[in-house]
């Protein structure tokens, strides 16, 4: 019988549970009754009827930043206890598997030994707090806002928030390229500025209620509003205690911030975080977003002379312990000791100088994970898939992997494709923004056989949705149909690049008659 997570949740508070976790680990797997089985997921371990017996474990790592020590302490918890998998996620974060109740209370342990918790990180709680991978490096920087994202990932853990109606998810970043995709989370926060008694101020524009799950995907819709970085914090804090008490709970499909900004309207929500915060909200300044940017792979300058990122290709973001014990070591030799995930999958290793740079391109787990992909695999992003979620209709990862490298074939090695893919309706892979977008569906033959198969989206990007194209592709078609699809997209941008000046022009014949 499916527990109803309203009443479990009225029962006994998500984080009460941390007492019994420790008893279960002495008693074993089968002691466990089923409402606590949810209620583990409060402190991030989340047991997978794909896998039973077994908890997959979400960790919280603020803006994807890591170090070297930690990650090579989640690496050694994967290796240990979790048969080495390492799953790096769209939220700048790493899933661990394979963990036993027995083995949870050792895996707490070590995580707090380097100042690591997955406190908070499944169901109904605010999720991993992104930000820009290039946070504090990147020479097009407004500003660093990764500071902010870490102490609101942080600051609001505990019971003000471990009740929420659904899960929650924020993006901080002072990013010009928006490559922390604000629009497809509940918060998205990005770098503005406004004149305030004569000075120029840098804070962030906000959107709310981006959600790509479920049969209505929504982009967060422009709040209209300024805020100084200093507000970031007790903003975030007033729109999650908004949410609390006043979000749809009847429904769980209908929970996400977006069903309430629909039901309230976004003058009204506002309204109430500003009564929360005990004061107005300025109007919105100036945007400073330009286009955007999310390729971090290969070799990219840094604000410092002489410094770059490296950025490796983690395909389908599936990697292992020994890998990432290797990354923490190269990320010592080579750089600072610092590592930054990315919302593609991939990996970064920052800091590293000119002069060894070389050195570092040459090494052989550069040749696996390489900075140098083609375009093909550059833009790839997919979803846990059938192995590890018993909502996937597919091997996700081992699929797209597979539609990627053929499409390596077909295209040019420049072309980028940004190719999402996700398992089921919930959007995990981020179909619904992707260039091309792939939703698994099972297709039944003339001959009864069932094959794997997928729904086609085109024209995404993280400022608007992807439109379904063609449903049920076959996989074996997917590669010459997506690139059919990509030469059509590229005929029409140049299309419109060639008539840009003309229209220009037009516009400036007009205004010189008027």
């Amino acid at each position: 019988m499916a527990v109803n997570i309203e009443t479990l949740k009225s029962a006994k508070d998500g984080l009460d549970v941390l007492p019994d976790l420790y008893r279960y680990a002495q008693l074993g797997f089968q002691s466990i009754p089923e409402d606590d089985l949810e209620r583990l997921k409060w402190y991030g371990f989340l047991h997978r009827k794909q896998t039973p017996g077994f908890f997959m474990q979400r960790l919280r790592l603020p803006n994807g930043i890591v170090s070297s020590r930690q990650l090579r302490a989640i690496a050694g918890i994967a290796r240990d206890f979790g048969r080495g998998a390492i799953d790096l996620t769209t939220r700048e974060n790493i899933q661990l598997r394979w963990l036993t109740i027995q083995d949870i209370p050792s895996v707490i342990d070590r995580l707090q030994c380097v100042g690591l918790t997955s406190q908070q990180t499944g169901l109904d709680n605010y999720r991993n707090v992104m930000g820009c991978p290039l946070a504090g490096l990147h020479a097009d920087e407004i500003f660093d806002a990764a500071p902010i994202a870490q102490s609101v990932s942080l600051a609001l853990l505990g019971r003000e928030f471990s009740n929420l109606p659904r899960k929650f998810n924020i993006s901080i970043s002072g990013c010009p390229h928006d490559c922390a995709h604000s629009r497809s989370n509940d918060i998205g926060m990005t770098p503005a500025a406004k004149e305030i008694n004569g000075f120029r101020v840098l804070g962030f524009h906000v959107s709310l209620g981006g959600a790509l799950g479920g049969t209505s995907p929504q982009l967060g819709l422009d709040a209209g509003i300024f805020l100084r970085a200093e507000q970031a914090l007790p903003f975030c804090r007033a729109v999650l205690a908004v949410f609390r008490d006043n979000g749809l709970r009847e429904k769980r499909t209908e929970s996400r911030l977006k069903w309430l900004l629909r039901d309230w309207g976004m003058e009204r929500f506002l309204g109430e975080v500003e009564r929360v915060l005990g004061h107005g909200l300025l109007p919105a300044g100036q945007s400073l977003l330009s286009r955007h940017n999310g390729d971090h792979l290969g070799v990219h300058g840094q604000r410092a002379e002489g410094f770059v990122t490296v950025g490796l290709l983690v395909p389908v973001g599936r990697t292992n312990a020994e890998q990432m014990a290797e990354i923490a070591d190269l990320a010592e030799a080579y750089g600072t000791g610092e590592l930054r995930l990315t919302p593609d999958q991939n990996i970064l290793i920052p800091n590293v100088h000119e002069s060894v740079l070389p050195r570092l391109l040459q090494e052989p787990l550069l040749q696996t994970l390489r900075p140098d992909a083609p375009g093909a695999l550059r833009g790839l992003v997919s979803c846990t898939g059938r192995d590890f979620c018993h909502f996937a209709l597919s091997d996700t990862k081992g699929l797209a992997l597979e539609v990627a490298e053929n499409l390596v074939e077909l295209l040019p090695a420049e072309r980028r494709v940004d190719l999402k893919v996700s398992g089921c309706v919930h959007a995990c892979g981020q179909h619904h923004v992707g260039e091309i977008g792939l939703q698994a569906q099972r297709l039944r033959l003339a001959d009864g056989s069932i094959i794997d198969a997928f729904d086609l989206f085109v024209g995404g990007a993280h400022d608007r949705l992807a439109t379904l194209c063609a449903r049920k592709v076959p996989v074996d078609q997917l590669p010459g149909r997506i690139a059919q699809e990509l030469a059509r997209m590229d005929a029409e941008k140049a299309e419109v690049l060639e008539e840009a000046p003309v229209v220009l022009e037009l516009a400036v014949m007009a205004g010189e008659l008027r």
